[in-house]
């Protein structure tokens, strides 16, 4: 056994991994054999004492997977699960684990429901089972099932009788989980009073407790804590490994030895091979752990993380990163940030307009992404600035049916006279554009010559970006694009934009000035 499976080498409290054990028995959960190796190997590269490794008498696969982890892991204590049966405990053996496992019910209801016993059995095969793994020179950790249900006086009773045994450890498990953390603390200690041997916790999450709980029992007293990677487990699941252990580290100050910065990567691995998505809210290892999309917030972690996160945790500790969120409730920092590190420099004027089409789409149900970002902003930078604009958008207005012919109404501002016009078309961007073109009149005369759309997210309210080029009747062309969640406002504002690139064209070369570029053109190229 690792001197650190007893709590030396500067630990405090020993952490005991039964994702492949406690863990597999999450309902739809059956873990690969060459799978159930990489998750331990992953474990013991986190520096885990203890690996639960599995339950071996319940099948050949699994006594050969923790064979295999017992050959493979040579960092960490392996751990084999028995019933104080002796085939069960002789299945444990054989696989070549560093400790053994025993369980019995001692709960009044589990003793006569699931064992079908009596008391004073369940003394007899506590007895012989520990005598059995400790006669094999192996490590012995022993647990009363559904201890928080048990009659204290019974448990005290039984977990002296596994210390004279020769247990190494007791384990105390909130089988169902009704403990709270007061019950399961005054359990501890209620124990603690009567053995010697070292107190491990095991705790389930039906009341969404079992974190709490397991803390709870280190306070009074627990120098070992069980765990699962994720929280998975039996109905609930089990107290999770990165949130206790961030919290037995962050909040109390103890140490156990592992290497937290492998959490995120291991939670990661652990979805993939369960299938079982962790929700973007889950604690330490959800991808919103360390997310931000209140302008307050982002603006205040920007300057310093620990204004809007817990400060005794960073996203770094447990491998994970820290996101800024662009969407409804995004503040003009945050935005500034987002576009800047993308090499986008917008003025004061165009990241207020950037920062208004943000919040626009997100007030409307949009997941907003950095795609969606990145379109609005390149779309808005491309205009030409206000006060050099010859035509300025002020509204438009599409009707379309089934039994409709489309019709836009526009009004805009050309020059200082504000025109109106309305055009019929074989669809609402169509009929639209030609709005906007009826408006510009016959000076100048444009021509839409090339015109492409793309969704650039996905979902029926992706945000689509329209690339316009438009040519005058000398010849000249110019291209702009605009993104909108609506396909016909993103088509005329790339239009617009188009025009106003070209007239500013046509106004520089009739002054004899150099001709430049327009910005979007070399896109298209």
């Amino acid at each position: 056994m690792s001197t650190s499976a007893n709590g030396s080498d500067g630990i405090d409290v020993v952490v005991f991994d039964t994702t492949l054990r406690d863990g597999e028995q999450t309902p739809g959960v059956s873990f690969a054999v060459p799978d159930k190796v990489k998750v331990a190997k992953k474990l013991e590269e986190m520096g885990v004492p203890v690996i639960e490794a599995g339950f071996p008498i319940n099948s050949e696969e699994e006594a050969e997977a923790v064979r295999q982890i017992a050959e493979a892991v040579e960092g960490s204590t392996i751990c084999a699960l028995a019933r104080v049966v002796d085939a069960d405990v002789q299945a444990a053996l054989d696989c070549g684990v560093d400790m053994v496992h025993v369980f019995v019910p001692t709960s009044e209801v589990q003793i006569k429901h699931a064992l079908h016993a009596t008391p004073q059995k369940v003394v007899e095969r506590t007895q012989s089972a520990i005598k059995r793994v400790k006669d094999a020179g192996v490590a012995c950790m022993f647990s009363p099932m559904d201890a928080t249900r048990t009659d204290p006086e019974f448990l005290v009773e039984i977990c002296q009788i596994a210390e004279e045994a020769g247990a190494d450890w007791i384990n105390l498990p909130d089988t169902v989980g009704v403990g709270t953390p007061r019950s399961v603390q005054e359990m501890v200690e209620r124990v603690r009073r009567h053995v010697q041997t070292p107190i491990s916790i095991h705790c389930h999450n039906d009341f969404g407790l079992a974190v709490a709980n397991t803390l709870a029992a280190v306070e009074a007293g627990a120098r070992m804590v069980q765990v699962a990677m994720n929280g998975i487990g039996e109905r609930a699941g089990n107290a999770s490994l990165e949130q206790t252990v961030m919290a037995l580290h962050c909040l109390y100050g103890k140490r156990t030895g592992l290497k937290t910065e492998k959490l995120y990567e291991l939670s990661r691995l652990i979805e993939r091979l369960t299938g079982i998505p962790t929700p973007p809210y889950q604690p330490v290892i959800g991808a919103n752990a360390f997310s931000h999309e209140s302008g307050i917030h982002a603006a205040g972690v920007l300057e310093k993380p620990s204004t809007f996160e817990p400060g005794v945790m960073t996203p770094e500790m447990v491998g994970h990163r820290r996101r800024i969120v662009i969407g409804k409730h995004a503040g003009t920092h945050a935005v500034q940030q987002a576009l800047e590190e993308a090499g986008l420099h917008p003025t004061d004027e165009e990241l207020r307009e950037i920062v208004r089409r943000v919040k626009s789409l997100g007030g409307k149900g949009k997941r907003v992404t950095y795609a969606d970002l990145f379109a609005i902003a390149e779309s808005v930078m491309a205009r030409v600035p206000k006060g050099q604009r010859a035509l300025e958008l002020e509204q438009i207005v599409v009707t379309t049916g089934n039994k409709t012919v489309p019709t836009a109404s526009v009004v805009a501002r050309v020059g200082s006279e504000t025109r109106t016009a309305a055009q019929l078309g074989v669809g609402p961007v169509d009929a639209a554009l030609k709005a906007v073109r009826a408006i510009l009149g016959e000076h100048p005369r444009v021509e839409i010559v090339e015109f492409h759309l793309d969704a650039i997210s996905g979902g029926s309210d992706a945000v689509a970006t329209v690339l316009v080029t438009v040519e005058d009747e000398t010849g000249r062309r110019t291209s702009a694009q605009a993104a909108h969640e609506d396909i016909v406002i993103a088509s005329v504002e790339a239009l617009v934009a188009a025009v106003n690139q070209l007239m500013r064209l046509r106004s520089a070369q009739a002054q004899g000035q150099p001709q430049q570029r327009p910005k979007l053109e070399q896109e298209v190229a």
